[in-house]
């Protein structure tokens, strides 16, 4: 059988929109032909949004876009659209907006219906096939008697997506205090699950962002409950089939309140965040398993999700051979014929036929039981527990590897890659791998030399022979963090410098002149109709582009001693006070540069011959919110100025602007409790 003729998105390079490049739908990549034409013809544009990895994506393409008849009525009475979310979150944001305010829900796909000048007025998620060609009938209908009625409703849902993006200050205008992060604290862990780890109900995700403000409050406060909590969540979903055991890696969610049963498709972004958080974890508590984690993922990333030029592909699929987790799954027998001798001792490890089963017969690799309780009923030492599973694990993935693989995404997103960027840093300030650190810096090059204009402006994403997509705010916002981690990793000062220049960019391009909060989208370089700029503030599975950019600021602005930058940042916060109290779940990476102001910044300026020396010893017992600037020589920073002593090594704690007489013997500073 032939596949019908390709429709224009065989000329893109996303492998989502390549995904569609055959349907019989006439699809159109979002830009302004499709919206000319629209104008054109007078018809209603149908805007369909979603990404590789999405399982329901999937099933509404095999069901309706790949069926001619359907097809045959989308082609004749609607200019249909195809968009990639990951490559274009900003017309994602926009339709997502519109269909939570039709529903109060939305997802993906997202399938929503626009006028021709852009403008949405109608929209929802999946579709059954006859659930499908009755709305198509209806809103085409609608459009041809109607349009007056669609044009008030495009014009209350713009209203509406323009709202959500005011945020008036709050009256009480003082900067966060102790009090006020124990009451985000508080908040939050209402709604904490005491027994099997992350917040209560299903499904669950990793939330790292979550998890990081906890890490952080614990770090800052030594709430006992706090550090029991993260623990719990950490060591459940590294023992559950949300983690995959046998080749590493978190899959985007669990279905259950267990973290047994993923929905399977794993993406940069959740994996990139949990090495942060694992290392985080493991520097706090020295456990184990959360530095075993750790390098776990980084394997998978190395692995599965590294281009040979060093930087990091999107995400892999939930199926493969159209099925949903087919690629994961094993059976006893299947186990018992690789390795005879030790198979029924391994299936036992990973609840194969068990703890682990799921369905068809079929199991889920899951580790029912601690290395240590399940080596004692095997009378088995530790080492030798762990030699085997290792060797097992080697022969299982050699075995799955042989298997139809899901399909992987592998396009470049900056956000996403400097999220990778900050994980291996992350992960070598705690386990000193120096193959983390060269892949950090070999992927940060790699931005700086392909998706950094002449201008100073980014890319989000730049496929080969193609012009780029321009960035929005997340990949600026990721990419600073980035760079202030590599320089705290490595303290080469070029990545504060292209910190600083990126901060700048940000300033001038997404800047509201009403607001200290940024808009998402810049005011250059937009792609297709304009669009509502909208501000993202609520934290999700990623950090919200606002929220980090408040902590550079931060970060910078104690650097660079710029006050302006850091009362830029407190205005950002003092603006998201009260929807942090009501929302502290959604805005979790606020709350953490909430608990910074509170607790107060310090930094500790280390100069001289043995600076780097000195500073690998007093990071090991770092409280958070001290930032550590070391030069053995001369800087251009101006924290360094005027702390330079010939010969000497000198160590300055500083509160803000006020520091303490310096200290010669790393031993003698003591962090402030």
């Amino acid at each position: 059988m032939t596949k019908p003729k390709p429709n224009r998105l065989i000329h893109e390079s996303s492998p989502y929109l390549q995904q569609h490049a055959h349907n019989p739908v006439d699809w159109y990549p979002y830009g302004n032909e499709a919206f000319d034409l629209a104008r054109q013809t007078n018809r209603p544009v149908l805007v369909s949004i979603g990404y590789s990895a999405c399982h329901w994506c999937h099933v509404m393409e095999h069901e309706s876009f790949s069926n001619s008849e359907v097809a045959e009525i989308m082609n004749r009475d609607f200019v249909c659209v195809k968009v990639d979310r990951e490559e274009r979150p900003d017309v994602d944001q926009v339709f997502m907006s519109a269909v939570q305010l039709l529903h109060n829900t939305g997802g993906w796909p997202l399938n929503c219906f626009a006028l021709p000048d852009g403008r949405p007025f109608w929209g929802g998620t999946y579709f059954r096939p006859a659930q499908w060609l009755e709305l198509l009938a209806q809103i085409s209908e609608l459009y041809q008697r109607s349009f007056q009625e669609l044009e008030n409703q495009a014009m209350r849902l713009a209203s509406g997506i323009a709202g959500m993006s005011v945020i008036e200050p709050p009256a009480d205008q003082t900067l966060p205090d102790t009090a006020f992060a124990d009451e985000m604290y508080d908040q939050l862990s209402l709604r904490f699950d005491n027994e099997y780890g992350g917040t209560l109900g299903a499904p669950k995700f990793p939330m790292p962002v979550v998890w990081n403000f906890v890490a952080g409050y614990y770090h800052t406060k030594g709430l006992p409950e706090a550090i029991n909590q993260l623990t719990l969540t950490l060591r459940k979903m590294a023992m559950g089939g949300i983690f995959d055991q046998i080749g590493g890696g978190f899959a985007r969610y669990s279905t259950d309140k267990f973290w047994k049963v993923p929905h399977f498709e794993k993406m940069l972004y959740d994996n990139a965040q949990l090495v942060s958080l694992y290392a985080r974890a493991f520097s706090l508590t020295g456990e184990p398993l959360f530095r075993e984690t750790m390098e776990k993922i980084l394997a998978f990333v190395s692995r599965e999700f590294t281009s040979p030029e060093g930087w990091f592909y999107s995400a892999l699929d939930a199926d493969s051979e159209g099925e949903e987790g087919r690629f994961y799954l094993w059976d006893r027998a299947e186990i018992l014929k690789i390795m005879p001798e030790y198979g029924d001792l391994v299936s036992d490890y990973f609840g194969i036929g068990k703890e682990g089963v799921w369905e068809n017969g079929k199991s889920i690799p899951v580790r029912p039981l601690t290395d240590a309780v399940f080596a004692s009923r095997q009378h088995l030492s530790s080492e030798e527990l762990k030699q085997l599973i290792k060797m097992a694990s080697s022969i299982l993935l050699e075995v799955r590897n042989s298997r139809i693989k899901p399909g992987l995404d592998n396009k470049l997103i900056v956000s996403w890659n400097a999220l990778m960027i900050s994980a291996l840093a992350d992960s070598f300030s705690v386990s000193c791998n120096e193959q983390s650190r060269q892949s950090a810096i070999k992927a940060a090059d790699f931005i700086l030399k392909n998706l950094m204009q002449p201008d100073g402006r980014l890319y989000r994403t730049r496929p080969a022979g193609k012009e780029g997509i321009q960035g929005f705010l997340d990949d600026y916002a990721f990419l600073i963090r980035a760079f202030i981690s590599l320089y705290q990793m490595d303290f080469d000062e070029k990545w504060l410098f292209h910190a600083r220049d990126l901060c700048m960019r940000v300033i001038s391009d997404f800047s509201d002149e009403k607001s200290p909060l940024f808009w998402y989208t810049p005011t250059v370089g937009g792609q297709g109709p304009s669009l509502l700029r909208v501000k993202e503030v609520t934290d999700g599975v990623e950090a919200s582009g606002n929220a980090v950019m408040a902590m550079n600021l931060l970060v910078l602005g104690t650097y660079f001693e710029n006050e302006e930058w850091l009362r830029h940042s407190a205005e950002m916060v003092l603006n998201m006070k009260s929807r942090m109290l009501a929302y502290p779940s959604s805005h979790a990476a606020w709350c953490e540069v909430a608990l910074g102001m509170s607790f107060g910044i310090s930094s500790l300026v280390i100069v001289g011959p043995q600076a780097r020396n000195y500073a690998a010893r007093l990071q090991r017992k770092n409280p958070r919110f001290t930032f550590f600037a070391v030069s053995t020589g001369n800087s251009s920073l101006p924290v360094f100025t005027n702390r330079f002593k010939e010969g000497e090594t000198l160590i300055y704690l500083c509160h803000g602007n006020t520091c303490l007489p310096p200290e010669t013997n790393p031993e003698h500073v003591v962090f402030r409790e």
